[in-house]
């Protein structure tokens, strides 16, 4: 696989990262002091997560290969239905 075709594959999945971290981040900073303990640990937790789903997006247009990255993107929809269902766990809080 050439390296245009991995940058085509890893931009949607870094621009959706982003998408969910620069909010999530903001979220986290602006509210810190309005909430409690637990929906603090949740906050940070969905951070570290979409931090770790940007950089795996990121190694899909960096690494070399031969094939499909499929674990790379697959762990990318991963961190987007994990921070999804610990933000609604986070509601409850």
């Amino acid at each position: 696989m050439n390296a245009l075709l991995r940058w085509k594959l890893a931009g949607p999945l870094i621009g959706l990262s982003l998408l969910l971290a620069i909010p999530a981040g903001y979220g986290t900073v602006a509210w810190w002091s309005l909430q409690g303990t637990g929906y603090r640990v949740l906050s940070v937790i969905i951070c570290l997560v979409l931090a770790a789903q940007l950089g795996v997006a990121f190694s899909i247009g960096v690494r070399p290969g031969k094939d499909v990255p499929w674990i790379r993107i697959g762990l990318v929809v991963l961190g987007i239905l994990l921070t999804c269902g610990l933000a609604r766990l986070r509601g409850e809080f």
